[in-house]
Order: C-alpha cells, then structure tokens, then sequence
C-alpha cells in the first residue's frame, strides 16, 4: 500500500519552471565548461545557498530585493554577478586559481578531505544526539505541498495541430495550461500537515507520537502515508533513509569505500558564525539506481555535523537537506530542520523508492503528424516536505509507555481546531494553502476518495470492506485435489463495529467432497498499548496431513494459494481453542492457546500406540507462540498496531504439548518449532533472502502431527503431466507423501534480479534457488496404511523461477539431485508456472 500511495504523488512530479521573480542558473568551469557542483552562493541581502551536483541554482527574488550574487569555489577565483532586468537565467563562469589552494593537494599520502571524514567518523559517539544524550525530546511541525508556480505557466489556451502534405490543418484546442495556472493562482495542487512529539532515551529508543495530523481530501489520514520514512533523524548512523530505502550515509561505516571526498571550502554558520568545513561526497562506482552525493558542513572545532545535503539524480530528482543548531551547554549540534524535494530529472536512470525501482513511464512514440504549441505541464511540478523542529529539551527525564512502537497516532489526530493547528504553525496558513484544503476535500467528496483509498487498503490483505464488516476474500473460490472447487464466503468485524471487540465468521463448501466446513471466533481486547486479546474459537475444517503451521502466522493473501492445488492428503479437524494474544513488546508478539481437536484421516492410516490401533482419535493440546521482528517498525493508531515497516531478520518459535488423559486426549507428545527469515538487499536492487525452518517432535505422534517437509511435486509419468503451480517455499521435486519425519530442518537460499527487459514490453526477473532438507523418523512401524520415507540422507533441488513474464505469470525449473535422486532422469525435474500479483512496478 505505501509504494502505491508514494507512486500517486510521484509520477506526476517533475521539475520546477522558473519565472522571473526565481533566479536561476548554472556555475561551469570558464576552460573546461564542466559544472561546479555545490558552489557557494551570497547574496547581498546576507542569504546563503550552494549550486547542486550539477552546478544549477534557484534563489526567490520575490522580495526583489537582491542585486548580486558572490560565487566561490575553493581553487577558483571568487566572482561577483549583478542581478540585471528582465534577466532570471545567468551563466556564471568561474577561473580556476594559477595556484591551487594547498587545502586541495594531497599531503602526507592522504586527502585532507579524508582526514577530517576520519575524525568525524571517530567522534560520532560525542556528537550523535542518539549516543551523546540520555533522553531528549521536541516537536516538530511538518508541512508537505505538491505545487508549482503560477508565474512558470503561460495560461493560454493552446491549439493542435495536424500536418498533412506539409499543410497544418486545425485538430483541437489543449486548454491544460490554462486550468492548471487557473487552478494555481488560488491554491496549491495538494497539502498534508502534521505536528508531532518526539522522545528519546536510550533504553526504549525514539518515539514519535503525531498529536495532530491533516491530509486534504480526507477526514482521517492515511496511516500508511504517515509511516513513510522520507528521512533519517540524522546522518550519523551507517545507512541514511530518503523515501524507505537505506542509503551508504557519508560519516557511516564503510563510508570511504563508498564515497569520493573533496574539500570545497570553510565558511562561518549562518546562525552563530561558527566555521564548518564544507566536504563534497559523490559515489565511487556506478550502480544500476541513483547512489547519495552531496555535501556536508563539519564543525572545524568538534567535527559535529552543522548541515547535510544529499542528492539523486534518476528518473527523479530527490534532494534532501537537514540542519542542526548549536546547544552550548551540551556542547552539541541538535537537529532543527530537515526539508525533502523532488522534482522531475533530466536522465532515465532508475531509482529505488520504498524498495521498489522507479524507471517511469515507458517512452510513447508521439504521432509525428501532430503539432502542439501547447507548453510541457508534466515539468512544472514539485514536492515538498519540509519539517522545524522546537521545544527542543536535552537530557531531561521523558517517559516513553510500552516498548518497540516506533510512532503513536492520538486518536483524536484528525479533529484538531483551527486554534489547536495555528498554535503549532511555525508560520500561518496562507490563503493558497486554507483554499487547497477546500478544492481537494470538495474533489475527494464528488469522487469518493477515500471511500476508495480505504477499499484498496483492505484488498491488498484480502478483505471487501462493508459497513461493520469486512468480507474474507480468502474463501471466496479456490482448488485442490481433494475437494474439487472450495467455495464460500467468510467476514471479520471491523473498528467501525467495535475497535475492543471482534466477531468472525466463515462457511465453504467442496465440490468434490460434497461437505460443509466452518469456522467461528470471537475476541476481546484487554489493552491497546500491548495488542492483548482474549477469544476463542471452533472450526469444523480440513487441515493438510504433516503441515508444520505457527499459530501467530502473520496474515497474508494471494489470488489463489499454489500449493493448495495440488495437495492430496487431508485429515478432518473439528477443534475448540481458547487463547491469549499478547505484545511483550511491539517487536516480541505472543500467543497462547489451548486447545481440544477430534481428528479422522480422509485416508486410510492407523496409527498404533499402547497395542491399539487408532484410526480417529482426540488431541489436548497447549500451544506457545513467540514471534520475533527485532529491526521491524511499528506504529499505534486507533484502529490498534500496524508495521510500519518489515526488515530481516525475524525469527519465530513454537512449542506444543499434548496430553494424554486430559479432556479424552488420546497421546501425549511435545513439539518444537523454529523458524528464520533474513534478506540482504544490495546496492544494485538484486535480492538474497534466506529461510531455515525446523521441527522436533517426540512421543506418541500420529502421521498428521509428523512435519512432512512441504512438498510439492504431483503425480505423473511425464514432466508436463506433472505441470502444475510452484509454490513459493516448497521442495518442487518432492512428492507429496513422500516424506514424513519428527524431526527435520530445511534452509532455502534464493538471489533475486531486478526487472529486465527479455522481448518487447515483457520485463521478468531471474531468481536461483536452492533447497535441502535432512530429517529422521523414529518407530515408522507404527504407521499403518502409508508408504513413505526418511530424510535422513539429505534432500538437495536447485533451479530457477523466471517470474512475472506475463500479468504476472511466470515459469519455474528445479532439478533434484543427491541421495534421493531418482533413477529416471525425468521424475527429477519439476516444471512449472509461477503466479506474482504484479502492480506495475
């Protein structure tokens, strides 16, 4: 959903058109042409500013106030520039000194640039308010605009043309420009705010807590667009983070195998005239997606951040800034400002957003008979976010409730006066921005926005949003060897209903099979701050023989499951649990449940224990779940805890004990359970995920409480016979009931491309993969009716998925080899078809 919402905003933001009230331009080298990237600029009104990476510059006049402009370079002669009439683009040229600066030479073997990132590296822990303070807190105001200048827009009504026999002839009239500078005149073309909390200590980290928050065309915010991380907090830690994706930061580890460092000057701080040397950073090597260059302004004292700048040029253009003012008691520089802005780029690199790589739109042949006069409006937008920190308090006591949540959203957020905002303003609202609020909230109602918003937010995790309920699209329809067709409906209360109480529901219905099955549940929340619910449940359902599930599983959906279409092996569950859902901290979920089951085998099986033979039987079992996300962010909203965002690794633990004699349970037996997740995305937008997942069980233990390794190969002579759907963490070689063990661990490791292009418009990705799985099985006697195997040997399979070919469809090739591999070359080989819900990006 957050890549979706930032898509929105993003592919309609290009570059800033200038008029003449913007003074702009580009500093170059007077011999060589090249630009001068991150020139210092002053004006004679006292205001400051630097060129870009590629030497541009944009400085408002609209005060018309300024009359020149005084560049400096370090090894450059300074030159002064008089603003002139009706002129708003200047060229600036600058001559590099006969004698170079000795701050520029390379002495003692090393760049002096280099030296001081050195220092500032060393003296993080002294100047890094996360490691230098104990506690601290502020709040911070925050305002984004989507916008343009109405000035840059001509607002004429432009005509198209059709050339035939080299004759223009009249097609039709293109009033864009005209509506678009209409529109600007008295509003912008979309507004957020919001006005934050911040706390600090070190023994529960940062929390935000967002005491009010305003999107135009909403009544209650987006939460997902609030979570989105734009920034860092500050660029002292080893990655820095612009729109969800972690960069290299300049002053981190590993920073100068990663980045270029050069001296460009020493200049006084705009506030307390402190001097700072100014460092340019730019990337050492080329990657596939846009890498951080910029420039940082370094305390020549306490080798303390003063400012940072960061810069990508792709597709778009993102820059990024924050500022930091001087404490002297603590002797620290403290952020005070942070400001973001995209605009539309001048190259078709790619660029990683929200972990997602952003090309564009694909180029459209333009018909070249057609002729417009029309101005380009796609390049005249831009995005803003910018942020003032105050109420600033260092090393005072702060108090941080529960642990682990990284943003708390008040539930009255959304329904703050006018009185309430103004008070936190850092300047007022202005009657461009009191209007934008009105034109978007007027659009949002005639089209229904947020209706819409809202109905995609819960499609994406599988529900139909009603009234007071949400319809479970996971029952809909599905398939599987035993059953036929699966049809049915379910559906879950929503906050609407009740946010303390939940109700859930669902009935389907097997084609095959001929039989009914159902589920009911119902809940209670005990406390917010800790996600504690108390409910219980009764389903009446068919669970695969040997599945290995975790009891606090993370909800997921898919259009159809790929393993369900061939699974053969069910065994009837009629279970009654009760349990406890508890947060000990937003990172550490758990669950306990008891639990009672009657189960019979749709196949024939008996299981023998004690000299009796069991072909049903009842289980008493009590189930502790643990599930553990230590990088993960999460956030509180109203409506209860959401992840803000998932990062690797995460772990989850399971144990299980059945007892014998304990309401009727017929066996007793203990299980354990594990399993881990970790992914390395790498500079190049290429993926490496890995999974172990293991089980041991011991005592009285029938085939369907066995792990069975998830297999996921069919039946069939020939490899098409057997052409089916791949699962997504499955052995594809394995047959089904092939295996069964009670004790095993599996690992998978699997490297993912990014997109490229293979014919035409078809644009896959390539992922290697490979699977082994070791396991034992211990008084297989007891098994009666079945024929299957131990892992004890090792299973290994290898191959390739080549994903997302077609509406997302793709094909997947996997090869078994080792102990287990069989004696006719073609029972080894798994084809078949992958399914990836793809989304356009």
């Amino acid at each position: 959903m957050k890549k979706q919402l930032l898509l929105f905003f993003i592919f309609a933001i290009p570059a800033f058109c200038l008029s003449q009230e913007i003074i702009s331009g580009v500093a170059r080298d007077q011999h060589t042409g090249a630009p001068l990237p991150f020139a210092n600029i002053l004006t004679n009104t006292g205001e400051g500013t630097i060129t870009n990476a590629d030497g541009k510059f944009e400085i408002d006049n609209r005060k018309e106030g300024i009359r020149s402009l005084v560049f400096s370079y370090i090894g450059y002669l300074e030159k002064t520039v008089t603003i002139e009439q009706n002129k708003s683009f200047y060229t600036v040229t600058l001559t590099e000194k006969s004698e170079k600066l000795s701050e520029v030479v390379v002495t003692g073997g090393e760049n002096p640039a280099i030296q001081i990132i050195r220092e500032t590296m060393r003296k993080r822990t002294v100047n890094d308010p996360e490691r230098a303070l104990h506690t601290f807190k502020y709040k911070a105001y925050n305002k984004l605009l989507i916008t343009a200048n109405p000035d840059s827009i001509n607002g004429t009504i432009d005509s198209v043309f059709k050339k035939s026999n080299g004759r223009k002839k009249f097609e039709k009239l293109d009033s864009t420009g005209y509506e678009l500078k209409k529109q600007l005149s008295h509003s912008h073309l979309y507004i957020s705010e919001k006005v934050s909390e911040y706390t600090f200590n070190r023994k529960k980290g940062k929390r935000e807590t967002v005491l009010a928050a305003k999107m135009a065309g909403f009544e209650e915010p987006v939460y997902e667009f609030l979570a989105l991380q734009m920034q860092s907090f500050s660029f002292y830690r080893n990655k820095y983070t612009i729109f969800g994706t972690d960069y290299p930061a300049p002053v981190g580890n590993g920073a100068l195998s990663t980045y270029h460092y050069r001296i460009l000057d020493t200049v006084p701080n705009e506030n307390n005239g402190r001097p700072a040397y100014m460092i340019y950073y730019y990337p050492k090597g080329k990657t596939k997606t846009a890498s951080m260059e910029g420039v940082l302004y370094i305390d020549t004292e306490s080798y303390a951040l003063q400012k940072a700048v960061a810069q990508l040029k792709a597709v778009i253009d993102i820059s990024a800034s924050q500022t930091f003012a001087y404490f002297p008691e603590e002797k620290l520089w403290f952020p005070s400002s942070k400001q973001i802005k995209i605009v539309r780029g001048d190259n078709k690199d790619a660029i990683s957003l929200m972990g997602a790589s952003i090309t564009g739109p694909e180029d459209k042949s333009e018909d070249p008979t057609s002729v417009s006069t029309s101005q380009d409006v796609s390049k005249l937008m831009h995005f803003i976010s910018r942020e003032e920190n105050f109420d600033i308090s260092l090393n005072t006591p702060v108090e941080i409730k529960g642990r682990g949540i990284a943003m708390e959203i008040v539930d009255d957020a959304h329904h703050k006066s006018e009185e309430f905002w103004n008070s936190y303003r850092t300047s007022p609202l202005s009657e461009r921005g009191a209007e934008t609020y009105s034109v978007a909230d007027s659009i949002a109602d005639a089209n229904n926005i947020e209706r819409k918003v809202n109905l995609a937010r819960k499609l994406l995790i599988g529900y139909y949003p009603l009234k007071y309920v949400d319809l479970d699209l996971r029952y809909l329809l599905k398939y599987n060897n035993y059953e036929g067709f699966r049809l049915g409906i379910g559906a879950i209360t929503n906050t609407d209903f009740s946010s303390r109480y939940r109700l859930q529901a669902y009935s389907v219905y097997g084609t095959k099979d001929q039989r009914i099955k159902f589920g009911v549940g119902a809940a209670a929340r005990l406390a917010k701050i800790t996600n504690t619910w108390i409910g219980a449940s009764y389903m009446d359902d068919l669970v695969e023989t040997g599945s290995a599930e975790f009891i606090n599983e993370a909800r997921s959906f898919s259009l159809f499951e790929p393993r369900l279409f061939n699974i053969t092996m069910f065994h009837k569950t009629r279970k009654t649990s009760a349990y406890l859902e508890h947060d000990i901290t937003a990172k550490i979920g758990a669950k306990l449940q008891f639990s009672q089951s009657n189960i019979v085998p749709t196949y024939n099986y008996l299981y023998i224990h004690d000299g009796a033979s069991y072909y049903d039987f009842k289980l008493t079992e009590a189930t502790l779940a643990l599930q553990w996300a230590p990088f993960s962010r999460y956030m509180q909203t109203r409506h209860g805890k959401a992840t803000m965002r998932n990062s690797y690794p995460n772990f989850t633990f399971q144990a299980t004990r059945s007892f014998r004699n304990v309401m009727e349970g017929d066996f007793e037996f203990t299980k354990l359970d594990f399993r881990g997740m970790h992914q390395i995305v790498h500079p190049n937008r290429t993926v490496t995920s890995f999974l172990v997942k293991g089980g041991l069980a011991y005592g009285d233990i029938p085939v369907t409480h066995l792990y069975n390794a998830s297999p996921n190969q069919p039946q069939g002579d020939a490899i098409l016979q057997r052409f089916a759907v791949a699962g997504r963490n499955s052995f594809e070689t394995m047959f089904f009931n092939e295996f069964f063990s009670d004790r095993y661990v599996m690992a998978q490791l699997k490297h993912q491309t990014t997109r490229f292009k293979l014919i035409g418009k078809i644009r896959p990705d390539f992922t290697l993969i490979s699977r082994f799985a070791v396991g034992s099985i211990t008084h297989s006697e007891k098994h009666i009716g079945l024929d299957f195997k131990s892992l004890n040997k090792g299973y290994l399979e290898s191959g390739f998925e080549l994903n997302k070919i077609f509406k997302g469809f793709g094909l997947s090739a996997m090869y078994r080899y080792g102990a287990y591999h069989l004696p006719r070359f073609d029972d080894n080989i798994s084809f078949k078809f992958t399914y990836y819900m793809s989304l356009g990006f």
